[in-house]
């Protein structure tokens, strides 16, 4: 239950929800804003993992991190099987590489960044943000043939109203972060959209059905940790080595999943059929846990949660992958959470996908059992 734009309170108090609740899910709701407006491009996540540290403390969590920045929020519980949820924290964005005589800042792209013409960004320097404009050659300046060639992104620049290098080098410095503006707006009641939803919303997912198992007296038998995880857009460098840390039996990842085909001039032949508020998606392929990927979906249909299916024949483009090839191997599954207008300013969810991701964990770990063998030769013998 999330209210839109505005609204102190739930639009509607889900069956038997009592005040003291509704209080918890708005606690929920801001800590969700909270961490998606917070700065973490790939590299520089500490902001935002310690966003993640204090809530999950908040809550009772106990909470670690590593070397790289990881941090693992635990509840008591069982003791087998361990399993571990786990969202990437990192978001794409720009580096300052260049400040010119003029005061002008160019930069290069940290993971799959889209730049265009005249967006606000946000530079984070050792005394905080500042604020800028991106810039290009103008089109009054371009040959006809020019007009319509893709600008590469050490042309664009970004305008900080500086008029000197010495007056922009005052504030900024070569290899600062450089994040879009794009606070968190509701476009409707189910709607959200903003700057470094992925994967942050799968931080939020993976941390709140945590709360929610501690909230409900969690018992075990699993024992259930939360992963925020580093570095996944800069190619999946942080959740393997913490996967080899936290030495999970089995680990769920959740991640958004931009091959919708809600929106016009898609093509269903490409990767199927697959919605914003229709449900979680669930990935099946070469990298993921054909026990895992049978316990989700026994558990979505005793639960009553829609679901959503994406076959993917090798390597998925997510840390579900580097877990997956951790320590000795780790039985992964990946949840995909649909999403439009990846890698923008404007990443756009269903918090409805959100709630039922939730409750899909929710229901996982609670019927996660040391009888459970996450081994594929369960399916070879016996």
């Amino acid at each position: 239950c999330f209210p839109a734009s505005g609204a102190g309170t739930c639009l509607t108090r889900p069956r038997g929800a009592t005040r003291r609740e509704l209080v918890v899910v708005q606690q929920s709701r801001d800590f969700m804003k909270q961490l998606i407006e917070t700065p973490s491009v790939s590299g520089f996540e500490e902001p935002a993992q310690r966003v993640v540290a204090r809530y999950a403390h908040e809550f009772g969590a106990s909470v670690q991190a590593d070397v790289s920045g990881n941090v693992l929020a635990s509840i008591p519980g069982g003791n087998q099987p361990r399993v571990m949820l786990t969202g990437h924290v990192d978001q794409v964005g720009l580096m300052v590489r260049h400040i010119n005589d003029e005061g002008f800042i160019f930069t290069t792209t940290v993971g799959g960044a889209i730049v265009q013409y005249a967006q606000r960004v946000a530079i984070h320097t050792r005394n905080g943000p500042v604020l800028g404009v991106v810039g290009k050659k103008p089109r009054q300046h371009m040959k006809p043939d020019e007009y319509d060639k893709p600008t590469p992104v050490h042309e664009y620049w970004i305008d900080i109203g500086a008029t000197s290098a010495a007056q922009a080098r005052e504030t900024v410095s070569i290899g600062d972060p450089v994040t879009w503006h794009g606070p968190v707006e509701w476009l409707s009641d189910d709607l959200v959209c903003g700057c470094g939803i992925d994967d942050k919303i799968g931080v939020f997912i993976a941390i709140e059905a945590l709360r929610r198992l501690k909230a409900d007296g969690f018992g075990g038998p699993a024992a259930v940790s939360a992963l925020s995880a580093v570095q996944e857009e800069v190619g999946c460098r942080g959740a393997g080595p913490a996967a080899f840390w936290a030495e999970p039996d089995a680990a769920i990842a959740v991640d958004v999943w931009p091959m919708v085909t809600d929106v016009p001039d898609t093509d269903k032949r490409l990767y199927g059929e697959m919605k914003l508020g229709a449900g979680p998606i669930l990935i099946r392929g070469a990298n993921i846990s054909t026990v895992l990927f049978d316990l989700l979906v026994a558990t979505a249909e005793e639960e009553s949660i829609p679901i959503q299916f994406c076959g993917w024949p090798g390597p998925t483009p997510t840390d579900a992958s580097s877990i997956y090839t951790a320590r000795g191997g780790i039985a992964t599954a990946l949840i995909g959470l649909p999403q439009r207008y990846l890698h923008t300013p404007s990443e756009v969810v269903h918090m409805r996908d959100v709630e039922q991701i939730i409750e899909l964990l929710v229901g996982v770990c609670r019927r996660m059992t040391p009888e459970v063998d996450f081994t594929r030769r369960t399916r070879l013998v016996g």
